[in-house]
C-alpha cells in the first residue's frame, strides 16, 4: 500500500533473475529498449498490433453475421452511391452511423479505381479500417496510460490490449467495435488527466483554464464526436457512467469545468446536427434499377447476443482478455486497497459502473464489455510498477496457469475442428501451437523467479506464436465453416451461354450476409417453393442452391409447375451461428 501512496516515484520490482532460458530475457530486452522513447513505444506497439492482426486478415472469408452485414451496407453504398442510406436489402438501418461505412466504401472505390479486381468482393478491404482503428485503439490506451503511470507501465498497458482476445477478433471483423474503444480511451484518457490535475492543484478562489487543459479538453470533445460518427448512439454511455460515478463519490463536479472547450462542442454539434439532417432528409427509398444490384429479399436477423444471469461477463473476460485476464485477479486485493487514491479511483469509475450495468441487463453482448479493457490493462500495469505484484509467495500466483490451460484449450480445440469437420489437419501448425503453449507453461511456471512483467510478457510472445498457427493456418482452411466462398467456387463452375448475361442465383434456407457479399451479383433469398418458381421464371443462366430442409417444398413445387431440374454435388458444411449442419444443393432447369 505504501509503495501505491508513494505515487509515481515507486519502482518495480526488479526484472531479471539469475535464472530462467535466454529467450524470455531477450524478449524482455527488446520491451525494455523501447520503454526508453515514446518513438519507440508506438513503433513497438505498432509492430506488435500487426504481429497479432495480419495473421488470419487476409484469408479468414466474410465472418457472418455482424461482420458480413457491415461490409454489405458499405457495398451497397458503393454500388449505389447512396451515402447516406445505410441499407440492407430491403430494410434501411436508420440508428446506423455512418462513419465506418464511408470508411470502407471509400477503400472498396478507391481499389477499384486503382484497378483491385473484383474489389466489391475483397473482404480485407473492408476490414482495413478495423485493422486501423485496433492501432489507434492501442495508441491512445498507451496515451491514456501515461496519466497514470511511467511510459514503462503504459507500455505494457498497450501491450496487453494490442494481445487480447478481444482486440485481435475485432480488429479482424469490419465492425466498428474498434473505433469505440479507441474512442473511450482517448476521452477517458483525456478526462484522467483533467481529473487529476484537479485533484492536485485545486486550491480556493479564481481558477482559469490553462493552453494545456485547453488541449485535453479539445481531445475529449472530439473523441466524443468521433465515436457518436463511427459507433452511434451508445458512444456517450461510456463516459457518463464514469463520470457520473466520480461526482457521486468525490462529491464534487469542479474536474468537469476543466473539460471546457467552444471549438470541441462545435465540432459535436457538427456531428450530431449533421447526422439529424442526412437522417432525416437523406433517401429514403433507391432506384429499382439500383435496388437490383443489392439483396432482393430478406437476410439473417442481425445478431443480437444471447440471454444470460448476472456474473456471465466476469466468467467471459477470461476469454475476451486472454492471455492478461489471469494478471486481473492479482491486481484485484491492492487496487481495492488503493481505491481512494485518484488515479485508481477514476480507473476503477471507468471499469465498474459500465461493467455493472450490462451485468445487470438479461442480453448478453461480448463486445459492451470490451471499451472497459484499455483501464483494466492500465490498472494491471500500474499495480506492476508499483510492486504490488511482486508476490512471489501467494496462493493467487496459481491463477497464471490458465495460461496454458486455456492455450491448450484453444490449441487442441482449433485442430479438433478441423479433424472432426473437413477430417484433415495442419501439418504446418503444430510446431507453432507446441511452441506457443511451451511459452505459456514457462510463463506461468516461473513467474515467481521471473517476477509479474516479464512472465506476462513471455505469455504474450506465446499467445502470439499459437495465434499464427491457429489465426493463418487453422482457421481459413476448415471449409465446412465457410460455405459462401464455396458456393461462389460452386456457381462459377457453371457454364453460361455468352448472350445469357451473368448467372442468377437464389439461395433457399440459408440466408447468410456472407453469399451477398462474395457474388459478384446479389443473390435472392427466398423458400424452397419460391426457389422453384425462380427457377421456372428464367432461362437457362440460373442455379438455386436449396437447404435440406426446404428441399421438400421445392421439390412438391418443382413438380406442380412442371419444372424439370438438375441437381449438382451436395455442398456440406456447419452453420456457427445457428450451431447446425448445414447441406446446400445445387439445382439448373433441365
Amino acid at each position: 500500500m505504501k509503495s501505491f501512496a508513494s505515487g509515481r516515484k515507486a519502482r518495480s520490482a526488479p526484472l531479471y533473475s539469475a535464472r530462467g532460458p535466454r529467450l524470455p530475457d531477450r524478449i524482455v530486452a527488446l520491451f525494455e529498449a523501447c520503454c526508453r522513447t515514446d518513438r519507440r513505444a508506438c513503433l513497438f506497439l505498432i509492430g506488435l498490433c500487426l504481429v497479432a492482426l495480419l495473421p488470419g486478415f487476409f484469408s479468414i472469408p466474410p465472418v457472418d453475421r455482424d461482420g458480413a452485414r457491415y461490409a454489405l451496407i458499405s457495398r451497397h453504398m458503393v454500388e449505389t452511391g447512396a451515402l447516406t442510406e445505410t441499407r440492407l436489402g430491403w430494410e434501411p438501418k436508420r440508428t446506423q452511423a455512418l462513419g465506418l461505412h464511408w470508411m470502407q466504401a471509400g477503400l472498396v472505390k478507391a481499389a477499384a479505381s486503382i484497378g483491385v479486381p473484383d474489389a466489391p468482393t475483397r473482404v480485407w478491404l473492408y476490414r482495413l479500417p478495423s485493422l486501423a482503428g485496433a492501432i489507434a485503439a492501442v495508441l491512445l490506451t498507451f496515451w491514456a496510460a501515461l496519466a497514470f503511470t511511467h511510459r514503462r507501465g503504459a507500455l505494457l498497458a498497450g501491450s496487453l490490449l494490442a494481445s487480447s482476445v478481444a482486440l485481435g477478433v475485432a480488429g479482424r471483423l469490419a465492425v466498428p467495435e474498434v473505433f469505440l474503444i479507441a474512442a473511450v480511451a482517448a476521452m477517458l484518457g483525456a478526462m484522467g488527466r483533467l481529473y487529476l490535475a484537479e485533484r492536485q492543484n485545486a486550491v480556493a478562489g479564481a481558477w482559469h483554464q490553462s493552453a494545456y487543459e485547453s488541449r485535453v479538453a479539445l481531445v475529449f470533445w472530439a473523441a466524443l464526436a468521433f465515436g457518436l460518427f463511427t459507433k452511434g448512439l451508445m458512444t456517450p454511455l461510456y463516459v457518463v457512467l464514469p463520470l457520473v460515478t466520480l461526482v457521486a463519490v468525490d462529491r464534487s463536479a469542479l474536474f468537469l469545468r476543466r473539460a471546457r472547450s467552444y471549438a470541441g462542442l462545435g465540432l459535436l454539434l457538427v456531428v450530431v446536427i449533421g447526422w439529424v439532417v442526412l437522417r432525416r432528409y437523406g433517401p429514403t427509398e433507391t432506384q429499382p434499377e439500383l435496388l437490383a444490384r443489392t439483396l432482393l429479399g430478406p437476410v439473417a436477423r442481425e445478431y443480437q447476443g444471447f440471454t444470460g444471469l448476472p456474473g456471465v461477463y466476469l466468467l467471459l473476460f477470461f476469454a475476451l482478455f486472454w492471455p492478461a485476464a489471469p494478471l486481473a485477479p492479482l491486481a484485484v486485493p491492492i487496487l481495492w486497497k488503493a481505491r481512494r487514491i485518484g488515479s485508481v479511483r477514476f480507473l476503477l469509475a471507468w471499469v465498474v459502473p459500465v461493467w455493472v450495468l450490462f451485468e445487470i441487463l438479461p442480453t448478453k453482448i461480448p463486445a459492451y464489455v470490451a471499451p472497459t479493457l484499455p483501464a483494466i490493462a492500465i490498472l494491471i500495469a500500474l499495480a506492476v510498477e508499483r510492486g504490488a505484484l511482486a508476490i512471489g509467495n501467494t496462493r493467487l500466483t496459481r491463477v497464471l496457469w490458465l495460461w496454458p490451460v486455456i492455450g491448450a484449450v484453444i490449441a487442441v480445440g482449433a485442430l479438433l475442428g478441423m479433424a472432426v469437420f473437413d477430417r484433415t489437419t495442419s501439418v504446418l501448425a503444430w510446431p507453432l501451437l507446441l511452441m506457443g503453449f511451451f511459452a505459456l507453461v514457462i510463463a506461468a511456471a516461473s513467474v515467481r523467479d521471473y517476477g509479474v512483467e516479464k512472465a506476462a510478457l513471455v505469455a504474450i510472445a506465446g499467445m502470439l506464436v499459437s495465434g499464427l498457427g491457429v489465426m493463418q493456418l487453422v482457421l481459413p482452411n476448415i471449409e465446412s465453416f465457410w460455405m459462401a466462398p464455396r458456393v461462389v467456387a460452386a456457381t462459377a463452375r457453371e457454364s453460361c451461354g455468352s448472350e445469357s448475361g451473368p448467372i442468377e442465383v437464389a439461395i433457399a434456407g440459408y440466408n447468410e450476409p456472407s453469399f451477398a457479399l462474395l457474388l459478384p451479383n446479389a443473390p435472392r433469398f427466398l423458400d424452397g417453393a419460391a426457389a422453384a418458381d425462380f427457377l421456372k421464371a428464367g432461362g437457362s443462366c440460373r442455379v438455386a442452391f436449396v437447404e435440406k430442409r426446404q428441399e421438400p417444398r421445392f421439390a412438391r413445387r418443382a413438380e406442380a409447375i412442371g419444372l424439370r431440374i438438375q441437381r449438382g454435388a451436395d455442398l456440406r458444411g456447419f452453420d456457427y451461428n445457428g450451431l447446425r449442419e448445414v447441406r446446400l444443393a445445387p439445382y439448373r432447369p433441365g
